[in-house]
C-alpha cells in the first residue's frame, strides 16, 4: 500500500470539542465528511483510543471548529500532541462556549452536531451525525496537504517550546 497516495485524499482539518468533568475534551481530526444535504449529515471518524472518543460514547452533542488556511501551527499541536484525560487543551487557546459546547475563536466555520448513530471500524469510531447548526466564517479552511507540505514542522517546533515553557503562545 501506498501512503503518498492515501495523503492525496483532500480533506481539512478540524478541531472537535465535548464536555468532558474538569473541562472540555477535544482533538485535531481530519476525518469529517458531509454525506446529505437535508436532512444535513456528517460523518466524522476518531481513534477508538482517544478521550474524545470516549466521550462520544457517553454523550451525543460536540461541537466542530474547521481550521483556517492561517491557522497558528499551537493550535494543530496543542489538540494533536497531548491527551485530553491529563490536559485542558482548550485553555491553551482562544474560544467560546456556545450552548455549552467549545469552538475556536478563529475558525473557517463551525458545526454543532449530534451522533446518531456509531459504527466499530477497529482502530476508530464511525459516527453518523445530525448537524445541528453551521456558521460560516470568512476564511478560507486549511488543506491537510498544505499542512503536511509547510505546517507540520511549525506546529513540531512550536509544541515543543511549549512544552519547555508551559506558555501559550495563544494565550497572553
Amino acid at each position: 500500500m501506498n501512503q503518498a497516495a492515501l495523503n492525496k485524499i483532500n480533506y481539512g482539518l478540524y478541531v472537535t470539542g465535548i464536555p468532558d468533568k474538569e473541562w472540555f475534551g477535544g482533538c485535531i481530526v481530519d476525518a469529517f465528511i458531509q454525506v446529505t444535504q437535508e436532512p444535513a449529515t456528517v460523518i466524522y471518524s476518531s481513534m477508538k483510543k482517544n478521550r474524545t472518543t470516549e466521550l462520544l460514547a457517553e454523550g451525543s452533542l460536540f461541537s466542530v471548529s474547521v481550521l483556517p488556511a492561517d491557522v497558528n501551527p499551537f493550535v494543530i499541536s496543542n489538540f494533536g500532541f497531548q491527551s485530553g484525560r491529563i490536559v485542558d487543551k482548550w485553555k491553551n487557546v482562544p474560544h467560546e462556549v456556545i450552548e455549552g459546547l467549545p469552538f475556536l475563536t478563529d475558525s473557517a466555520a463551525k458545526y454543532r452536531c449530534k451522533v446518531i448513530d456509531a459504527r466499530d471500524l477497529g482502530t476508530h469510531m464511525l459516527y453518523y451525525c445530525e448537524v445541528l447548526d453551521a456558521v460560516s466564517g470568512d476564511k478560507e479552511s486549511l488543506v491537510y496537504a498544505d499542512y503536511q507540505k509547510s505546517m507540520k514542522p511549525a506546529a513540531t517546533s512550536s509544541f515543543l517550546e511549549f512544552k519547555k515553557t508551559g506558555v501559550s503562545p495563544l494565550i497572553p
